[in-house]
Formats: structure tokens, C-alpha cells, sequence
């Protein structure tokens, strides 16, 4: 008889099967079908409503012309690799055995075991429990990723003390328009899911003082207290010397990040290729449709000339809702109180 060869196993046997049908030589009995009685756990089942139909033997011989080879049933019981083994089947608390004789999810009922079609044994399957479970377990490991990867970021981040320490806590909204820019804030945070879905940004700006970085750096802190991946940083420090290659494996590490805060926008050198370096950072953002938080002293977005930077307003304002922070200065504020209390030190 002709043979073809499908490979080698593991061991270095040859894989072969007949090119044509096999004739059943001999069989012998003892070899089908299965046990009398199956037992699993300690206990005893009927085997009557478990044993499929037609089962096939566990390992029979063909001969022909001195030639011996291994069925099909001893190929597929090698390729199990004894996982149809009834002990490899994992039962929790709760599962029971289903009138078709299989083992089935004691939560959601679905069938933790299926029979194999080419030796008849009983193999695990996964339940919809198990399925669910599986998915949660990819998706936090994905997070997991994700954090990881924007820790490989902290090199381009402003992350300092004075970020550290500002929060919501410590935001002191004494004036109304204080307190409109604290709830807006809040609210950005609390509806953060949507915000990511609609690709939804805020661009603080107004004069220098204002507050801008400290409200910028309250979302921030609150979003990866919530473990959502944020990157702190400056277009000054983000694209310092960065070219080419450099910039654009950059732009792609930097989105990684699901929020970036871009501080100090328009403090850069207003040179083409600077313009350049931030129009594909925002571009980039816009693209990957993740949303950015700017805080600038700029406020001439309306009239600004430039070819440049207006393609830049354009696309910033396309995707970040604008908020004016004015006022008096808190920075000259806190500054005047910091003078005041050492005086008060030194004069006694």
C-alpha cells in the first residue's frame, strides 16, 4: 500500500497516512467503544446517555503487504497529546452534567465539554463564563500595556512637584468665573469616556498667571488617578531636537497617550521648521483621534495672519473647546502673600 508522509511528530516518528482506504484487517474488541462505567471526581456516571454514537476505536492496526500503520483514532489521540483525557477537564463549583451527558457551566449553562469527532473523547470547550473572563483579562492586560508604554514617555514629561500637588482639592474658586472653569473642569473628568469618543479637547488661554496650567494639570491628575494614560509635556520639550526618523517614532510613542497635555503652546521658536514640528504633533493627534489639553498666553487666534500658525489654530480649534482664563494674576498673588509672610518672619 502507498503512503503519504504528513510530517514527523515531536518524537521523530513519521506521520503517514494511506493514500487510499484501508481494508480492516483485524480489531481487536477489547479496543472500542468506551469504558463500562466513566468516572469523574470520585464518582461513577451511566455511561449510556454519554457514550457518543458509533465510537470509534482507540488504537486498531491495518496490515497490508507487511506494511503496518496507525489508524486515524491513534493519530488523533497523539495530536491530542492526552488532552481528550476526561481529568483535564476543569469542574467548578456549581457545574453539573446535562442531559446530553456533557459537562456544562453551573452560571451560564453553556457546555464546558465536547466530544472530539475523530476518537470520541471528551474534550474541554469554553463557556460563555470563561469567554467573558478571557476578554477582561486581555483588555486589562492591553491597559496594563498602554501604562507601560506612556511610563516610556517620562523623559518628555513636566511631571515636578508643583504638578504633583495640583488637584481639585486644592483649587480655590473664589470667583465665579473660578468656579465655572472648576465645574467645566470637573465635568471634563466625570464624562472623560465620552470626551475620548468625540475626540473632545480644551485649549486654556488668556494672559500669563491665570491658572491655565495649574486647571490643565487638575485634569490630568484626576485622569490617571482613574488609570487613563496621560502625557505632560511642552511642544518645546517634545520636539527638542527631534528630526526626521527621530520625530516621527516620537509622534507615534507620544500616542500612546489617550490624553496629552501640551503646556506653554506658542512659547516655542517661530521658525518653518518648529512650525512644522507642531503642526505634525496636533495633526497626529487629530489623526489618531485622541484628545489634547492646551494651556497658551496666545489670544490672536482670529486675527492671526500666518500661514503657518493659522493652519495650526485651525486644527487645534477643530478639536479643543475654548476656555479664557483673565483676571488678576494668581501667580503675582501668591507671589505678593509669599513676600508678605517672609517679611513677616524676618521683622518679628
Amino acid at each position: 500500500m502507498s503512503c503519504r508522509n504528513f510530517g514527523t511528530w515531536s518524537d521523530g516518528s513519521t506521520v503517514t497516512l494511506p493514500s487510499e482506504k484501508p481494508k480492516l484487517a483485524s480489531a481487536d474488541s477489547s479496543t472500542v467503544g468506551f469504558p463500562e462505567n466513566r468516572t469523574r471526581a470520585g464518582r461513577t456516571e451511566n455511561p449510556g446517555a454519554r457514550n457518543p454514537p458509533n465510537p470509534m476505536p482507540t488504537r486498531t492496526t491495518f496490515t497490508d503487504g507487511g506494511e503496518t500503520m496507525q489508524s486515524l483514532q491513534y493519530l488523533a489521540d497523539k495530536a491530542l497529546g492526552g488532552f481528550g483525557s476526561t481529568s483535564h477537564i476543569p469542574a467548578d463549583s456549581g457545574d453539573y452534567i446535562g442531559e446530553d451527558g456533557l459537562l456544562h457551566c453551573g452560571v451560564c449553562h453553556a457546555k464546558k465539554e465536547c466530544i472530539f469527532p475523530l476518537n470520541g473523547r471528551y474534550v474541554p470547550c469554553i463557556c460563555q463564563c470563561r469567554k467573558d473572563e478571557i476578554a477582561r483579562e486581555e483588555a486589562e492586560k492591553e491597559r496594563q500595556r498602554e501604562l507601560n508604554r506612556v511610563r516610556e514617555l517620562a523623559s518628555y514629561s513636566l511631571v515636578d512637584q508643583r504638578f504633583r500637588e495640583s488637584t481639585f482639592d486644592r483649587f480655590v474658586a473664589t470667583t465665579p468665573q473660578d468656579r465655572r472653569i472648576l465645574r467645566m473642569c470637573r465635568n471634563y473628568v466625570e464624562h472623560w469616556d465620552e470626551m475620548l469618543a468625540q475626540n473632545a479637547g480644551l485649549i486654556f488661554y488668556g494672559s500669563p498667571g491665570t491658572g491655565k496650567t495649574f486647571a490643565a494639570s487638575c485634569i490630568a491628575n484626576a485622569l490617571m488617578q482613574r488609570r487613563v494614560p496621560v502625557l505632560v509635556t511642552s511642544i518645546v520639550r517634545l520636539t527638542a531636537n527631534m528630526f526626521g526618523d527621530d520625530l516621527n517614532e516620537l509622534l507615534h510613542r507620544m500616542n500612546t497617550a489617550l490624553l496629552l497635555v501640551l503646556d506653554d503652546f506658542g512659547a516655542e521658536r517661530d521658525t518653518p521648521t518648529k512650525a512644522e514640528q507642531v503642526f505634525s504633533v496636533i495633526d497626529a493627534r487629530y489623526v489618531s483621534k485622541k484628545p489634547m489639553v492646551i494651556t497658551t498666553n496666545l489670544t490672536d487666534f482670529k486675527t492671526e495672519t500666518d500661514v503657518r500658525r493659522k493652519r495650526v489654530y485651525d486644527r487645534i480649534f477643530e478639536i479643543c473647546a475654548p476656555i479664557k482664563m483673565d483676571g488678576e494674576s494668581k501667580r503675582r498673588t501668591e507671589g505678593q502673600k509669599r513676600r508678605e509672610s517672609i517679611r513677616s518672619i524676618l521683622e518679628g
